[in-house]
């Protein structure tokens, strides 16, 4: 053989290196299936299955072994193998506790030289979502199994539903069973290989299969013997489309006679392209072992049929190379009756031949000349079958050969592989992890689409979680870090998303998600898989997830996950969470990452946008879970103990979070819904110097989030001389728009005055009722933008001051129509928002004083835009850090339609009048601190700064500069009191704002 050949064969072995992961370690591969299992009982699998039940053992003659024990007897009287070679014995093993194979027997068979090949059979009834509990039984039973099954087990999925044992089962009912399956036992044994059950040789069938994304869950395909036309179609569809690299079994032909055929037959099935072949036998003799044991003795390591090496002279034969040193190992069968056989092989290069004997007596070694052609060599009394190994001499070969072998052994692994282990790490802790009570503390914080401004409410209690139910119990209520003195917490709106139709990263019935690899990427101190994960396509229906999972590179167990979750309507526009994994001892204590420590979600963040009356408003949910305590005894007891007591619980359901509350028996139960609306006795005051006195604020603030009944979102403020209504449809003809309009109106006038040149022109003041009814339409773009259109209708009416000069012209009532398009954007505490525009006053004659140069009439109507960012710091004790930058501009501005800085204002300086400050184009940047003293109050120190230009009043990039206090603490009578004052410190306003409001939930 040349050097070309040896290079090309060598290539050509690496082929199956490279595409699979030398599943079976042998060519060909052979085992013995025997029936030895007893029928599976008809009842549901005990849960108390005693764990090392033998199997049953038949009394033997002649030394025929008959069970997995016998075989392990006998092994060790016929040949000398290594523990756990590739010899193979399957046998059935029901998941119903009657006929469960020990540790001791699976171990000692290992010993004797065999790989144990355990069917384990499941009856649960089709279908199987229906049977669930049935199923979880058998896949404990199965797991129970694997769990003390020795290294290279094979477990081989068998599914005969109860009343439908020769039915050919549904693809997607026996791929979701297989898919299970594969989890559980990877979880139970982390090197446990799978395979199916036996399949027909139908291309048809396994395509349907295959359609149900099985291949990362199995290390073997089964078929069952079947017409030549048809194994050979199924081969090629599994190679060439299918599956291309998947060992493929042969399950099962009839045990050949002669025994020694055992050893041709094997060899053919590897030729048409089956990876092993089990041989059924309800017994196994000694004569039938030796050469099965001989195939895993004499065959083991990486060979490949080479059919160019086969020899002349044979009728039948088949030759298989090793790929370390190009060794051949050859079995032949010869003609009946034939006394000797002369064979030629093409190959000068072949040396030192040797035969194999498998049966009892002395055979004769074979002869051989090598000529200028090849190898001639001749054995006497062949026999049936012969087995002959004949080596190469070429060293220099067989090194630049081996180099190439460890290169090319080298492979990426699929994201379907890293999947199908990440869900057996989690299907293993899930089986020790029976339950699991800790200490969760959950922050709410709101906040306006983008502004630094915020409201946090805290939820601290126990948190319980176990098959039966997931409960919070909610034992302390802060506000903005102040403490809730109340005996009973207020009810919180339950505004939540949908729950998913399918959460990603489980096994389902069918197709919900895709998943791509997209790279490694390091996570604290761990190397972690990145897998991208998205609703399989766009025709899928429901609400699903997309997003980014981190997967432990070498225990993978998940790290971080982050989804957004789509298909969203209502009042919930965007729902993004992100957990944190961290690992945990059985008493909640951080201990290293290994396969022994629970993978914890200790952490989430999670932020909700929500439609409210036509508002964006961003919720950013914190969830801490601290002393953890994993299967504790005393579970029930303190679970039992705390729905005793009159603390506010809540369940999470299938619909989603839902209140526990005591019914007449004191027992508690799931309330469905919860109060949609709220009614607030609401007083204060509010005085800045552009009013004439202190605005008393007192009234009722009522809010319903379904109004009559009907889904629309009702807001009503009334203060005695303040009036602000809200009403919206949160889902506009069941569509992702919604819709609304407000009211505002104000009994008493600002006074707005002109500030020049730091100087205050008292004889231009005048005083402003406004009111205002506006219409809005909104609609999510994508998971964190929003888009908006609305039209508002300004009423203006103008009267004069005791200082207005008697020449200065009022301006026209009217009524001012806007049409403004906005969009927002907010993630992970950043916010975004842009908004333009165009408005027009019904009537706009002269004012002012005689040659005012700020009226004209193109001023008549005019262009606003404005632009925000902002960022929000959350810190440990209720400590929150904010920052904002603003830009306001636009064109053909005059007096009443430029931007001011006052506490109603789009631009807002602290410390600033209302109507006093005026400005053409305006950049401002605000920060804040805050912090609680003593769980009674939480102060925010506020520092604004405006850069104002304005040409009519003079002001070039003027600094406005301000300061102030908000504040919030808990007043008598579980009363919630808010309080703002600000004072300016740069630029042309003195004075101070103060604004004071108390809130009493009364319903």
């Amino acid at each position: 053989m040349d050097r070309f050949r040896l290079f090309a064969l060598s290539v050509l072995l690496l082929i199956p290196t490279t595409l699979r992961a030398a599943t079976f370690p042998c060519k060909p591969c052979a085992g013995v299936r025997l029936d030895v299992a007893a029928p599976a009982s008809q009842e549901s699998p005990a849960a108390t299955a005693p764990e090392n039940t033998a199997t049953p053992t038949t009394t033997t003659t002649s030394g025929t072994a008959t069970t997995p024990s016998e075989i392990a007897a006998l092994l060790p009287k016929v040949s000398r193998l290594e523990p756990g070679s590739p010899l193979y014995v399957a046998w059935d093993v029901p998941l119903d506790g009657t006929a469960s194979p020990s540790a001791e027997e699976l171990q000692t068979l290992r010993q004797a030289g065999a790989t144990p090949w355990l069917s384990l059979v499941f009856r649960t009834p089709s279908p199987l979502a229906q049977n669930s509990a049935r199923l979880q039984g058998e896949l404990r039973a199965a797991a129970e199994i694997a769990g003390r099954a020795p290294k290279g087990t094979w477990f081989q999925v068998v599914w005969r539903p109860e009343g439908a044992e020769t039915a050919e089962p549904a693809a997607t009912e026996y791929a979701f069973l297989l898919k299970r399956a594969a989890v559980t036992l990877t979880g139970a044994h982390d090197d446990a290989q799978v395979a199916t059950q036996p399949l027909a040789p139908d291309v048809t069938a396994l395509e349907a299969l295959y359609n149900e994304e099985i291949a990362a869950y199995l290390e073997a395909l089964v078929l069952r013997p079947g017409p030549a036309e048809a194994l050979e179609a199924a081969l090629d569809a599994v190679e060439q489309r299918l599956d291309p690299g998947r060992a493929v079994v042969l399950d099962a032909l009839p045990f050949p006679t002669p025994p020694a055929d055992v050893l041709a037959e094997a060899a053919r099935s590897a030729t048409r392209g089956f990876d092993m072949t089990l041989f059924r036998s309800p017994a196994l003799p000694p004569d039938a072992a030796r050469p099965l044991a001989l195939l895993a003795l004499e065959l083991a390591g990486d060979l490949s049929w080479d059919p160019e090496s086969s020899p002349q002279g044979a009728p039948e034969s088949w030759a298989f190379v090793r790929g370390k040193d190009l060794a051949l190992r050859l079995i032949v069968r010869a003609p009946e009756g034939a006394n000797a056989l002369d064979l030629h092989f093409n190959d000068p290069g072949l040396r030192r031949p040797a035969r194999f004997p498998f049966e009892p007596g002395r055979v004769v070694p074979p002869s051989g000349q090598v000529t200028a052609t090849g190898l001639d060599l001749h054995i006497e009394g062949p026999g049936r079958v012969t087995v002959l190994g004949l080596e190469r001499a070429t060293a220099e070969e067989r090194e630049g050969i081996s180099q190439k072998v460890t290169v090319a052994e080298q492979r990426e692994m699929p994201v379907e592989e890293i999947l199908r282990r990440l869900q057996a790490f989690e299907d293993a802790q899930d089986r020790k992890l029976d339950h699991y009570s800790a200490t969760n503390t959950t922050h709410l914080r709101f906040q306006p689409a983008a502004g630094s401004q915020t409201f946090e409410a805290t939820l601290q209690g126990p948190f319980f979680f176990s098959d039966t139910g997931t409960d919070w119990a909610w034992e302390t209520l802060f506000v903005n870090g102040v403490k809730w003195r109340g005996k009973k917490l207020p009810e919180i709106p339950l505004i939540q998303p949908e729950k998913a139709a399918a959460v990603p990263l489980q096994i389902h019935f069918t197709k919900q998600y895709r998943y791509r690899l997209r790279g490694t990427e390091r996570i604290g101190d761990r190397d972690a898989w990145v897998v991208d994960f998205a609703p399989a396509g766009p025709g899928e229906t429901g609400k699903l997830y997309q997003g980014t999972v981190w997967v432990d590179r070498q225990l993978y167990a998940r790290l971080r996950t982050r989804a957004v979750q789509t298909g969203l309507e209502g009042e919930v526009i965007s729902n993004e969470e992100t957990m944190e994994y961290s690992p945990v001892d059985a008493q909640g204590r951080p201990v290293p990452w290994s396969a022994d420590s629970y993978v914890m979600p200790l952490r989430l963040v999670a932020q909700q946008i929500l439609s409210v009356v036509n508002a964006t408003t961003v919720v950013e949910r914190e969830t801490l879970l601290s002393d953890v305590r994993i299967n504790a005894p005393d579970f029930e007891e303190r679970r039992a103990e705390v729905a005793q007591s009159d603390v506010t619980m809540v369940r999470d359901t299938d619909r989603g979070l839902r209140y526990l509350v005591k019914d007449d028996s004191g027992e508690r139960v799931v309330k469905e819904g919860f109060d949609q609306n709220k009614l607030f006795l609401a007083g204060g005051v509010f005085y800045d110097d552009a009013l004439d006195f202190p605005l008393p604020l007192g009234g009722v603030n009522y809010f319903s989030f379904d109004f009559k009944g009907t889904g629309n979102q009702l807001n009503a403020f009334f203060a005695g001389a303040l009036l602000t209504v809200n009403a919206a449809q949160p889902r506009l003809f069941g569509s992702r728009f919604d819709f609304g309009g407000d009211l505002f109106a104000i009994a008493f006038p600002f006074t707005d005055t002109v500030f020049s040149q730091d100087r205050e022109l008292k004889d231009q003041a005048v005083k402003n009722r406004p009111a205002s009814l506006g219409l809005k339409l909104g609609r999510p773009l994508g998971n964190f933008t929003r888009l908006s259109l609305e039209y508002d209708v300004l009423a203006q009416n103008y009267s004069d001051t005791e200082d207005t000069a008697d020449d200065f012209v009022l301006p026209s009532d009217n009524l001012t129509s806007s049409v403004e398009l906005g969009m927002s954007y907010s993630r992970a505490g950043y916010g975004l928002s842009a908004r333009g525009s165009y408005s027009r006053r019904s009537q706009w004659d002269f004012w002012g004083l005689p040659d005012n140069p700020d009226w004209t009439p193109d001023k008549k109507d005019f262009l606003r835009w404005q632009a925000r960012a902002s960022k929000n710091w959350y810190l440990p004790r209720f400590q929150k850090v904010g920052a904002e930058i603003d830009y306001a501009g636009g064109s053909d501005l005059d007096r009443f339609s430029k931007y001011q800085f006052g506490f109603f204002g789009g631009t807002r300086v602290h410390g600033y009048q209302t109507n006093r400050v005026r400005a053409e184009e305006a950049w401002a940047a605000h920060m804040t601190y805050g912090f609680e003293i003593g769980e009674l109050l939480r102060l925010d120190a506020v520092a604004d700064a405006a850069w104002a230009t304005d040409e009519a009043t003079g002001l070039d990039n003027e600094l406005l500069g301000g300061v102030g206090v908000a504040g919030t603490f808990i007043g008598p009578w579980q009363t919630v009191v808010n309080l703002d004052v600000g004072a300016p410190v740069a630029g042309p306003d003195s004075g101070f704002v103060l604004y004071i409001v108390f809130l009493k939930l009364f319903h």
